[in-house]
């Protein structure tokens, strides 16, 4: 606490409970997310309620609901849901510990690696039924099952997030309302929610593994009245389903609740399928190549992101497992100042020496450490490499649009196979063209710099070499003296689109800097990801 009664903000060894934070993970609505530590090294998600009312206290009404939270899913107790390891929530800052899982979600993979076939759809499905018995044994309902709240590491999907479950016993109407695109029609209506609510919305999940759509018309896109309106009347669109699948995912469809297999039933048609294959075992013997590697990738990111930070806050600390964080806010705007130059609002930006770009792609979603050390490579004196774990390629942008790339959908003509990529913040989608692009594999320096004197918070300032410092001059003017989007450059590391800056003139000088409002961790992690160790 501080001296004016207010809490401080939990930074790198701030303590909940036996859990010392390292990092924070994510930041949005009404809590926070910190990557801490047990005295043994396990390694935890902590939620934390943010103060709401004046006086920098929390609100009574907001310590009721998140205690609620806590108390109810502590409850569920299963080998396919993030269970909870410790929590206080009468603490000044109340606090929830739960299991952190290096998985991506089943949203991320569908996006990056799309969809799936029928074994590997059972299998999943299997593991999802088994989680939601464990959810309904414990009197519970979780109202919210959905792709993005359904991690998948190697041994089996987990189900986490249970905000705004309810317990089965308590007979509630106009109950919140989960996601719409894969909420029930009873649940849309504001009736009572029940188990049969939840295999609705699994069945909804594993439409979406198959088809890369929400199963309601439109694909459960629009506007959110419309949504409602259409979940509401059960406006389904099941076109796409492979007849293979449809014994297993119409059923949980049913618009009547009483038609709906339970969980019980729906695992147990699955551990007849799966028994086809008695020796197949974890998702190395289901899923297809590109969704193993895409998750290994992933597992391997983020267990390097957290030893990093675990290192540099206390290198003698002991390790221990690591899992998924939860999902970064992002980045804010820069403030405007006299002459600025930025891009549209709430969108990060880039400056060069030279000229001026703004991004309309999401710059990084970061979820690593705080509070890391300034890299400043090239003061050492010494020759540096800043070499990114993946190689970087830049492409002229083709097309540019908002939102998530369909998989096989229309921007202005069809998306080529392999040449769309979405931003991490999933709030744009670009095409790109292969004619005159370049991949750097190593930048001259990377750093990260304080440039809080300006008002512009953080920077990452990026140095060429010679040698694509050329060629970069070469490809930035030619897209400049193009008229939107295609004067946009998309910047791509693997599957990921790190940004999509419009290029306003040839850069010359060899160097370019990356503002937009950052803090000192985004900068660093985005640096990071630039190749700066």
């Amino acid at each position: 606490m501080q001296q004016d009664g207010t809490m401080d903000e939990p930074g790198p060894g701030r303590r909940f409970g036996q859990f010392t934070v390292v990092a924070e993970l994510a930041s949005g609505g009404m809590g926070r997310v910190y990557l801490a530590r047990s005295p043994g090294g396990r390694t935890v998600a902590v939620k934390t309620l943010l103060a709401e009312d004046a006086s920098g206290a929390v609100a009574s009404a907001d310590r009721r609901r998140f205690a609620r939270e806590v108390a109810l899913a502590q409850r569920v107790k299963g080998v396919f849901t993030a269970s909870v390891v410790d929590a206080d929530a009468r603490a000044p800052m109340p606090w929830m510990a739960t299991e952190y899982i290096a998985a991506p979600s089943l949203r991320d993979l569908v996006e990056r690696c799309g969809t799936l076939d029928g074994p590997a759809l059972h299998w999943v499905a299997a593991g999802v039924a088994e989680a939601l018995v464990s959810v309904h044994a414990a009197g519970l309902v979780h109202r919210d099952v959905k792709p993005s709240n359904v991690l998948l590491p190697v041994e089996g999907p987990r189900v986490i997030d249970f905000g705004i479950s309810q317990a089965s016993d308590v007979t509630r109407t106009h109950a919140v309302l989960g996601t719409v695109a894969y909420a029930a029609p009873e649940q849309a209506r504001g009736e009572v929610t029940t188990p049969a609510s939840d295999v609705f919305s699994l069945g909804a999940t594993l439409f979406f593994l198959a088809v890369g759509r929400a199963p309601y018309r439109d694909g459960g896109s629009g506007p959110a009245l419309e949504q409602l309106v259409r979940a509401a009347h059960g406006d389904l669109d099941v076109t796409g389903l492979p007849p293979g699948l449809e014994s297993l995912v119409l059923p949980c469809l049913a618009l009547d609740p009483a038609d709906r297999p339970t969980p019980a039933r729906l695992l147990e048609s699955c551990a007849a399928r799966l028994g086809d294959r008695p020796d197949a075992r974890g998702g190395a013997d289901w899923l297809s190549p590109g969704w193993v590697s895409a998750i290994e990738r992933h597992r391997e990111r983020r267990t390097r992101e957290v030893e990093e930070a675990r290192q540099r806050f206390d290198p003698a600390a002991p390790t221990g497992p690591v899992s998924l964080p939860g999902r970064t806010s992002r980045l804010p705007p820069p403030p405007a100042g006299p002459g600025d130059v930025s891009g549209p609002p709430g969108v990060p930006w880039l400056r060069t020496a030279r000229g001026r770009l703004w991004g309309v792609a999401g710059l990084l979603a970061v979820v690593a450490a705080a509070g890391l050390a300034v890299l400043r490579p090239w003061e050492s004196g010494g020759p540096t490499v800043a070499a990114p774990d993946k190689p970087m390629e830049i492409y002229p942008v083709e097309q540019s649009a908002q939102g998530i790339c369909p998989s096989a959908g229309v921007l202005e003509t069809r998306v080529p196979e392999g040449r769309s990529f979405t931003a991490d913040d999933r709030q744009s989608c670009v095409t790109i063209s292969t004619e005159g692009s370049m991949k750097i594999s190593a930048l001259k320096a990377v750093r990260a710099v304080d440039n809080a004197s300006t008002g512009q918070g953080w920077i990452v300032e990026m140095a060429f070499k010679p040698e694509d410092a050329t060629r970069f001059a070469e490809l930035s003017g030619r897209v400049a003296a193009l008229d939107a989007p295609r004067n946009q450059l998309a910047i791509v590391q693997g599957d990921r689109l790190l940004s999509a800056p419009a290029v306003m003139d040839r850069l010359t000088d060899g160097r370019m800097q990356i503002a937009g409002g950052l803090n000192q961790w985004q900068a660093e992690q985005l640096a990071s990801a630039l190749g700066a160790r």
